[in-house]
C-alpha cells in the first residue's frame, strides 16, 4: 500500500467507529432535572456540629511560638504563660481566607498575620486569691 492508500484507510476506520463511539455514551440529563434521590436510612441534611467554642481572648500566633503566617489549628491545646488553652478559632488579621485542611496547623496565604482565639481548658483549676 502506498501512502494515499494507508490514510484512506484510517480515515474509513474513523469515520466508521465514531458514531459507534458516540452512542455507546451515556446520554446527559436535560437542564434542570431533579437529582438522585436520597438514600434510604441517611439523613437528608448534614449532622449539626458541636457547640462552637467561644475565646477568652485573641493573640498573635506570633506570641504563641509560630512563625509568620502558621499557627495552631482549630480543636488543638497549646501552652501559653504556663496555662492550657483549645484554640478556639483562627483567622488572618489581613481579612484573608486561611487554611488547616485537617492538619496540626494553620497556614495564612503569603505570609498574613494569623490571630488566635485561645479558650482556657480548665478553667476551675485555677486558684485567683486566697482569703486566710
Amino acid at each position: 500500500m502506498n501512502g494515499v492508500g494507508v490514510l484512506a484507510l484510517a480515515m474509513s476506520v474513523v469515520v466508521f467507529a465514531l458514531p459507534r463511539i458516540a452512542d455507546a455514551q451515556e446520554p446527559s440529563p436535560p437542564l434542570g432535572a431533579p437529582g438522585p434521590a436520597p438514600i434510604e436510612g441517611k439523613p437528608k441534611t448534614g449532622t449539626p456540629a458541636p457547640l462552637d467554642i467561644v475565646a477568652d481572648f485573641h493573640v498573635e500566633s506570633t506570641v504563641l511560638g509560630f512563625d509568620q503566617g502558621v499557627g495552631p489549628a482549630v480543636g488543638r491545646e497549646i501552652s501559653y504563660n504556663g496555662k492550657q488553652y483549645t484554640v478556639a478559632d483562627i483567622y488572618t488579621a489581613e481579612g484573608a481566607p486561611c487554611f488547616s485542611g485537617g492538619s496540626h496547623f494553620t497556614i495564612a496565604p503569603a505570609g498574613d498575620h494569623l490571630v488566635v482565639g485561645l479558650k482556657m481548658t480548665n478553667p476551675d483549676s485555677v486558684v485567683v486569691a486566697s482569703l486566710k
